[in-house]
């Protein structure tokens, strides 16, 4: 069987290595010659993802039957939509055309589940150029209606705030403004079979002050001790599915929870990225989605028996904005606070802003265990300062 990959970034290795393991050949396409990878895959391609026909051409000219392939769930951006038309183009399983516009779309996401109760918010769309708008009540977020990472995510708490914000925006792209939801945060992944939504992990968000919206970590949370809001989030990620019309594939979410009501910021029909769907979904739940919708495919079975343990586990993220004094010896902080997995490209005597996920992830993360979210929140600082 044949394995497709559309876009083949280094967030991509870890599908095509499960793909090979399960004795596919992997076909890669990306349009960026340097596209990490490209160099995993079997045969590498560089076409313009944009235009999926360009993929077409490739696949039609290898002659690979239908039922011979496979579309691989990679994180990806706005050309994901790509997928949803390959998929739909070949008659795959997979996320078809309509529900990755919804979900590439902020703008027709809204639209969508506006329109069925389950987004109800005051939501208004800036069309590229145009700059004249003004909330009639703040605060507010700003945010691209395409794009991905949390680029160029604003919250936005007063007037003078909202002119220089709205100024910022770059003036050839459409922006969407929605009402600021308060509560808790919180980062979901699942898996779609048949159009049942299976959730796998509940991540709580840690997420830089405003103005800048940027996740910097995410905690687990107790499967034990949280089964009332697990339940209530998985009829509400169901309501959601139905909505954008997933039959099949895994899915990832971002959404508020207060007082007992619950917000869907946005949602994507492919597996999240920041080193979670990899390496923190599968340590901490026991559950590879890449693996299981592979199987799928294959053989026509899933299994979905997760870990349900009450350690609490964190991924956290490099993002000191202060001159990193120095970098430990990764021997050495892997020994003192028991990391799980530990990954960094500090350099001595840099310094950043932290304003989105590019310019955090390529910094690295650690993982690490504890008892109490006040126990790896602690340890987290603690290895953080070390860098100081």
């Amino acid at each position: 069987m044949y394995a497709i990959v559309i876009g083949a970034s280094d967030e991509a290795i870890y599908a095509i290595r499960q793909a090979q393991n399960y004795g596919m050949k992997v076909l890669a396409f990306d349009g960026n010659k340097d596209a990490e990878g490209l160099k995993y895959a079997d045969e590498a391609y560089v076409v313009d993802i944009r235009d999926p026909k360009k993929i077409y051409e490739v696949i039609d000219k290898i002659d690979i039957p239908a039922n011979d392939m496979i579309v691989l769930p990679v994180p990806i951006g706005r050309y994901l939509i790509s997928t949803g038309a390959f998929n739909e183009h070949y008659g795959l399983v997979g996320a078809k055309k309509d529900t990755t516009e919804i979900c590439t779309d902020k703008w027709l996401f809204h639209e969508t589940l506006n329109k069925l109760g389950l987004r109800n918010i005051n939501c208004s769309l800036i069309k590229a150029g145009k700059k004249e708008y003004t909330p009639k009540d703040l605060p507010v977020i700003l945010k691209p209606r395409y794009g991905a990472g949390s680029r160029q995510v604003l919250k936005i708490t007063n007037q003078e705030e909202w002119k220089k914000s709205l100024h910022k925006m770059p003036y050839d792209e459409d922006f969407i403004v929605e009402d600021a939801i308060e509560g808790q945060e919180y980062g979901i992944d699942g898996i779609v079979i048949k159009g049942l939504f299976h959730l796998i992990l509940v991540r709580k968000k840690l997420i830089t002050s405003p103005p800048y919206r940027q996740c910097v970590g995410y905690i687990s949370i107790n499967y034990n001790e949280n089964v009332e809001l697990l339940n209530h989030i998985e009829h509400f990620l169901s309501d959601l599915v139905a909505a954008i019309k997933l039959d099949n594939g895994i899915i990832h979410a971002d959404i508020i929870y207060d007082e007992s009501e619950l917000f869907v910021v946005e949602m994507s029909a492919r597996p999240s990225g920041h080193r979670l769907h990899d390496i923190f979904v599968p340590m901490v739940t026991g559950i590879d989605m890449i693996s299981e919708f592979i199987n799928y495919v294959q053989n026509g079975h899933v299994s979905f028996d997760i870990k349900k343990t009450n350690k609490i586990y964190m991924i956290r993220y490099f993002d000191m904005e202060s001159k990193i004094n120095t970098v430990p010896p990764k021997e050495y902080l892997i020994e003192k606070y028991s990391l799980l997995k530990y990954e960094c490209n500090l350099v001595p005597g840099e310094s950043r802003k932290i304003r989105d996920g590019h310019s955090l992830m390529g910094r690295g993360f650690f993982i690490l265990e504890g008892e109490s979210e006040s126990e790896v929140c602690e340890v987290a600082n603690n290895v953080l300062h070390e860098y100081m």
